[in-house]
C-alpha cells in the first residue's frame, strides 16, 4: 500500500474515532502530497478532460517525493512548536509537538 493509500485510510480511521489532531494532521499530509502533484501554471496550454476527476494531468509523486514531504511537514511542526514554546505558549506547542508524532508515525 503506498503511503498515499495509507493516509486516506487512517483518514478515515481518524474521522470515525472523531480524532481531531489526527484528521487535521492526515488532511495537512494529504493536501501536501495533492499539492505536489499539480502542474505549474506556466506549463500550458493543457488538454483539457472534460468530465474527469481532473481538467489537467497530474504529475506522479514517488513514495521517494511523498516521505520527503512528510519529513518537511515534520521538521516544519517541530520548528513552530519551538517558537510558541519560545513566546511561552506552552499548550500550543504541545499540540503542535503532538501533530509532529502523528506525522513521525508516517516516516517508518
Amino acid at each position: 500500500m503506498s503511503l498515499l493509500d495509507q493516509l486516506k485510510e487512517d483518514l478515515k480511521s481518524a474521522m470515525r474515532d472523531r480524532d481531531e489532531a489526527r484528521v487535521n494532521t492526515i488532511r495537512s499530509l494529504i493536501s501536501s502530497i495533492d499539492n505536489a502533484g499539480a502542474v505549474p501554471v506556466e506549463t500550458g496550454p493543457y488538454e483539457v478532460k472534460v468530465g474527469l476527476d481532473h481538467d489537467v494531468e497530474r504529475s506522479i509523486v514517488t513514495e521517494g517525493q511523498m516521505r520527503s514531504l512528510v519529513l518537511a511537514e515534520r521538521d516544519e511542526l517541530l520548528r513552530a512548536a519551538d517558537e510558541y514554546r519560545d513566546l511561552g505558549l506552552d499548550p500550543k506547542a504541545d499540540e503542535l509537538e503532538g501533530r509532529a508524532a502523528i506525522v513521525t508515525g508516517y516516516l517508518r
